[in-house]
């Protein structure tokens, strides 16, 4: 999973006036790694992501950790420029069903402007992944976290899509924010 993360963040142009990352890792609960404004280049960000380890934990309170992302990260004072018109973008790696109700946190990050990409594996819920995502044609499962790879190149042209999609609707964007909530079931 991290391997996967790290990929996501080499194809980014990570700065202070262009593409922004934050961490989330959760389970029952959520904690930001790092904020949008943490870190200015792609090297600290890979190296910060090295550095994470498994959180473990139960239950998996997926409602609750995007609404700790839209209260914690995507917030101006965590480095957000959602209300300068830059597009913002949240991916959820996601290991099982969530304990928890994911329509009110999903529907309040959609108000917000807010594109998430739901990425599931092992337990998780295609139902549930498709209400969590923006759009639920870019609900993405695979077997195995080992398997990430082979939705790279799937998650990487979504990503460029909404950045054109957001781009024709806001001339002035100069980047986009991916946070990542990473939940690792053993």
């Amino acid at each position: 999973m991290l391997d996967f993360v790290e990929k996501v963040v080499e194809k980014l142009k990570v700065g202070a006036n262009r593409d922004r990352v934050s961490v989330v890792q959760y389970s029952s609960d959520a904690e930001a790694h790092f904020h949008l404004n943490t870190y200015t280049t792609k090297e600290d960000i890979v190296d910060s992501v090295r550095g994470l380890r498994h959180r473990g934990g139960s239950p998996l309170n997926t409602g609750a950790a995007l609404q700790y992302a839209r209260d914690n990260v995507f917030t101006s004072s965590s480095g957000s420029r959602r209300l300068q018109g830059v597009p913002q973008m949240l991916i959820l790696l996601n290991g099982g069903r969530s304990f928890d109700s994911v329509e009110a946190p999903a529907s309040a990050l959609k108000k917000q402007g807010i594109f998430v990409i739901g990425i599931g594996a092992r337990g998780s819920d295609v139902g549930e992944l498709q209400k969590i995502s923006y759009d639920p044609s870019v609900a993405l499962k695979v077997s195995e976290f080992t398997d990430l790879p082979s939705v790279q190149e799937q998650l990487s042209s979504v990503m460029s899509t909404v950045l054109v999609r957001a781009t024709a609707m806001t001339p002035t964007v100069t980047g986009k924010k991916v946070t990542y909530l990473c939940k690792d079931v053993k």
